[in-house]
């Protein structure tokens, strides 16, 4: 009896142990899918990317008078550098039209068109025209892809000097000590920002080497007493400076003068 059943039994224990290939879209034992037919997913924070929905920093606009500038990426920022006031909040979906693209935030609305926009500050023509509304208050400017801003042919030959992205307190002009506070030069990586005391000051810039070169300058109209380290100083920023540095101090010179600074934190 039991070798009547012996041959049966061991066929089923070979069923069991019969293994299936890897990588086969079929069916594995009893009909059921194999692991493999469910190959790993990479995982995607939720909300992002989407489409239209651009990386961090994937687009840029810029302004003047006041001088502002703003990035669309998971969040939108806004920054008026003029008048100290920054705003950011998480990007809201994108609305194609016709022209362009435009975002409604709970602060920040947006309408990007795609039609040349010059700064009126350097002879930069960029694609699109943008007009920002911040909590009410309107903005007109330019914009771009990050990419356009990063072009050498716009941002000059790079040298030893690499300014981009840094931020600066002035010291002294021509000697002279200034006061601690409203004395200044912010660098993005087209463009340059300050105060020297009175009104907003901004420009494009190159840096090829030691020699940094400022575009015509833009300034804001406030007339204020006490102005002299302002003319002083935008005589200076008015031809090619040579730059040299020391440890966090910078000095910019030329027959004009010299500026001396502090690199801020």
């Amino acid at each position: 009896m039991k070798t009547k059943h012996a041959l049966p039994l061991l066929a089923l224990g070979l069923a069991a142990c019969q293994t299936y290939p890897a990588g086969r879209y079929g069916q594995g034992p009893y009909g059921y899918p194999e692991t493999a037919a469910y190959p790993p997913q990479p995982y995607l924070p939720q909300h992002y990317p989407q489409p239209g929905y651009p990386a961090q920093g994937d687009y840029r606009a810029v302004g003047t008078e006041p001088f502002w500038d703003l990035t669309i990426g998971r969040d939108l920022v806004f920054t008026d550098r003029g008048n100290n006031v920054q705003v950011a909040e998480p990007t809201p979906p994108v609305r194609r039209g016709f022209a362009g693209e435009s975002y409604e935030g709970r602060r920040l609305r947006l309408n990007i068109v795609h039609s040349r926009c010059s700064d009126g500050m350097s002879d930069r023509v960029y694609p699109d025209t943008v007009n920002v509304t911040v909590d009410g208050r309107a903005y007109r400017g330019c914009g771009a892809d990050a990419a356009f801003f990063g072009s050498v042919g716009e941002q000059g030959v790079p040298g030893a000097f690499n300014l981009a992205n840094t931020n600066w307190r002035v010291v002294s002009i021509n000697g002279q000590a200034v006061p601690p506070s409203g004395y200044y030069f912010n660098f993005m990586p087209d463009r340059v920002s300050g105060r020297l005391g009175c009104n907003s000051i901004g420009a494009g810039y190159t840096v090829e080497g030691s020699t940094l070169r400022a575009a015509a300058l833009m300034m804001t109209r406030m007339l204020c007493e006490n102005n002299n380290y302002e003319a002083e100083g935008t005589r200076i920023m008015g031809l090619p400076m040579t730059l040299s540095e020391s440890g966090d101090r910078m000095t910019w010179s030329n027959r004009a003068g010299t500026i001396e600074l502090i690199r801020a934190r």
